[in-house]
């Protein structure tokens, strides 16, 4: 492939939340000729080009690359890496960040993802796979309490269940087995462990990776950790964790990342793109949760604006199998990330569209809004789209100092029944 300067580059940015936002803001900032976005949302359309597609239909998405000369393509979400967009785009020799359909099993199937990892030793839970609700009960039974339900296949981030109760388990169980809210499929019953959760994230080729960063997000719907999942609702960067702990990434590496690279590849699945390694870290030691084949949202609205180097520098070398150097990159020094999302009322569950969204005037403050769920309407007025509606991203050069700056920034901004934790950052 060719040599390419960020001041000469095109590039699509595939999804429409937050994550997809920060990515196109972070390309800018580092003079990427243009971003388009597909279909974007109320804030990419002020920094870029959004364009409508369905991001399942391939066919529609290589049109805009042929039309528009479409550089590179970076791949959001989690449906069209698991549907095979990669492996169309490479069948055309375009170059695209994300992994093959195969690969990106590590994600889409939990069950894929539990073997590798015995295969290849990778410190995990206990964990039992289950094909109805019959043998679901009995590995609970055998399990005993607390424990963890997750649906085998994509869930957008909804189908893990901690079940410390038994009305934990029959309100998890009604989800999965008399709803249906997620489909057929297997079950993973699997061991809960305690202890804080980590988020690292990697850029892969087949031969090499860069480590991006670390982050801790905040899933729970209400203060303190309590209340349903959700997507997320904030989350902050690097993680504590790595203070405390000063051999942790140490390990992460030895223990997880390299394994887990080397299993893929020996399972004629290499993986490419976009790792999330979201870890349980139980008295200094790192467990896999889950792995994840893309950027997590919102953590990547708290790391990329921590890195030192050129994040579309490191895109290129991954898509052009480069080397990524085997290690950490560099981050800026003395700077700590926030970011909290304001929600739609009713989320997770059912919410509202359409509401108007006002932001107050907010000069001289310091932090950046990023949008998800918002779009222009016909008027081009800024109106709710989606449940995780806003979120603001706060620097300081500690914790406090970013909190404050992303709390100072979601005050200024309302719509109808809106929500936001007020934890973030409390860790």
């Amino acid at each position: 492939m060719k040599k390419l300067k960020a001041e000469d580059a095109h590039v699509l940015v595939i999804g429409s939340g937050g994550r997809e936002h920060v990515i196109g803001l972070q390309l800018l900032v580092e003079s990427v000729d243009k971003v388009s976005f597909t279909p974007g949302n109320g804030g990419t359309e002020n920094i870029g080009y959004n364009v409508p597609t369905d991001i399942n239909d391939f066919q529609a998405i290589y049109d805009l690359v042929e039309k528009e000369q479409i550089d590179l393509i970076v791949v959001g979400p989690e449906d069209p890496l698991a549907g095979g967009i990669v492996d169309f785009f490479r069948a055309k020799n375009v170059p695209i960040i994300g992994p093959t359909k195969a690969a990106a099993q590590i994600e889409s199937s939990k069950i894929f993802a539990r073997i590798l990892m015995g295969t290849a030793n990778i410190p995990q839970p206990s964990f039992v796979v289950c094909a109805n609700r019959e043998l679901t009960e009995q590995a609970i039974a055998s399990l005993g309490w607390p424990f963890v339900l997750k649906v085998d296949g994509l869930a957008a981030g909804k189908g893990a269940f901690v079940c410390h109760t038994e009305i934990d388990a029959k309100e998890a169980l009604k989800a999965i087995y008399d709803d249906n809210k997620f489909g057929p499929g297997n079950i993973l019953v699997e061991e809960c462990l305690f202890g804080q959760e980590m988020s690292v994230f990697v850029l892969c080729n087949e031969n090499s990776y860069a480590i991006l960063g670390t982050a801790q997000d905040y899933k729970r719907l209400l203060d303190g950790d309590q209340g349903p999942n959700t997507g997320s609702m904030g989350a902050i960067a690097p993680s504590p964790l790595l203070a405390e702990y000063p051999d942790l990434m140490k390990e992460v590496e030895e223990k997880i990342i390299v394994p887990v690279l080397k299993a893929m590849k020996e399972n004629n699945t290499p993986f490419t793109g976009f790792l999330y390694c979201g870890l349980m870290i139980a008295d200094g030691e790192p467990y896999v949760i889950e792995f994840n084949c893309r950027l997590g949202d919102p953590e990547t609205q708290v790391v990329l604006p921590l890195l030192d180097e050129s994040f579309f520098d490191l895109l290129w070398k991954a898509v052009n199998n480069e080397d990524l150097g085997n290690s950490s990159v560099q981050l800026t020094k003395k700077t700590t990330a926030a970011f909290v999302v304001k929600v739609a009322g009713g989320y997770p569950n059912s919410y509202r569209k359409g509401d108007p969204i006002k932001i107050t005037d907010s000069a001289g403050m310091c932090y950046v809004i990023i949008h998800a769920g918002t779009k222009l309407n016909d008027e081009k007025e800024l109106i709710t789209n989606g449940g995780r509606v806003i979120g603001v991203l706060g620097l300081g050069t500690d914790l406090e100092r970013a909190t404050k700056a992303a709390y100072d920034g979601i005050d200024q901004i309302h719509f109808a029944d809106e929500f936001c934790r007020r934890d973030i950052g409390k860790f």
